[in-house]
């Protein structure tokens, strides 16, 4: 079983959960922290707080590291679900040749967007949809999707290994951070595909098949490398390594939460670990 996840408002995150067994319904859970069931150790049980300022008032919101989940919802689809993302109430789910829409009350509408290939990696933004698409021995190409009338706006080739795992994100000033495995790189990408920079990727990562991304602010990204056995955040803006942690077995998917920690699955042969990291250090 391979688990792939995002946060939702309030603290909560999805997962999409992948089987390799004969059973052909997926699921996509949406999971509340804090609960009494305990599936990690935290080496910190501090309170972080956020500050949202406008010009008249200041709203102070208090997150606290998450202890366990509570499922609150499920959805089934009957394809294999590889990579999620949750954008303006919907969950996006992408698998062997489409994107599913599944609605706040869980309701699935199948082939929301049909892809000629495999759906490797996906990210919304402004209306938009982006995907990382496989075509058997194809190039990988990245397409852009309007999410309103679902029509196709623009494409571009980009070089990357297979995967099950996200390797695509949304940056500060609408900027798309794509992990290039081959060369060991992220290449940095304006909303239309026009390369903006590339940033080399640490020695010590693998950059195979099994490696995870997502944002960790506007300047930085945090990467789950399995078969390095390696969870680190590396800046966008000089590819060098802020921290590197080896605290997680078998890293796996990977998100950031705006609290100011960093959630990484680890599958195990016969169980699943949520792993909390503290963004600062790891």
């Amino acid at each position: 079983m391979d688990l792939q996840l995002t946060t939702v408002t309030g603290g909560g995150i999805l997962l999409g959960e992948r089987n390799y067994n004969t059973t052909p319904t997926q699921t996509l859970n949406n999971h509340i922290a804090n609960s009494t069931q305990t599936i990690s150790n935290p080496t910190t049980n501090s309170t972080q707080t956020l500050n949202k300022r406008s010009k008249t008032s200041t709203q102070t919101i208090k997150w606290s590291v998450p202890t366990g989940l509570n499922l609150t919802r499920e959805a089934k689809t009957a394809n294999m679900c590889r990579v999620v993302c949750l954008y303006k109430g919907y969950t996006y789910l992408g698998h062997g040749g489409a994107i599913d829409r599944i609605d706040q009350h869980g309701q699935v509408k199948k082939a929301f967007i049909n892809l000629g290939g495999g759906v490797e990696s996906i990210a919304t933004h402004n209306d938009r949809l982006y995907t990382i698409m496989f075509c058997g021995s194809n190039p990988f190409k990245i397409h852009v999707h309007d999410l309103k009338s679902t029509t196709l706006i623009t494409s571009w080739t980009h070089p990357t290994f297979p995967n099950t795992g996200q390797r695509m994100c949304l940056m500060g000033d609408n900027q798309l951070a794509v992990g290039d495995w081959p060369s060991k790189q992220i290449v940095i990408y304006s909303p239309t595909g026009e390369v903006i920079r590339r940033v080399p990727c640490p020695p010590s990562l693998t950059m195979t098949s099994v490696v995870c991304m997502s944002s960790c602010g506007d300047d930085s990204v945090v990467i789950s490398d399995r078969l390095a056995g390696k969870v680190v955040r590396m800046s966008l803006k000089d590819g060098s390594l802020l921290w590197s942690s080896d605290r997680v077995t078998q890293p796996g998917g990977i998100v950031h939460h705006p609290a100011g920690y960093v959630l990484v699955v680890s599958c195990q042969v016969d169980h699943t670990i949520i792993y909390v990291l503290d963004e600062k250090d790891g």
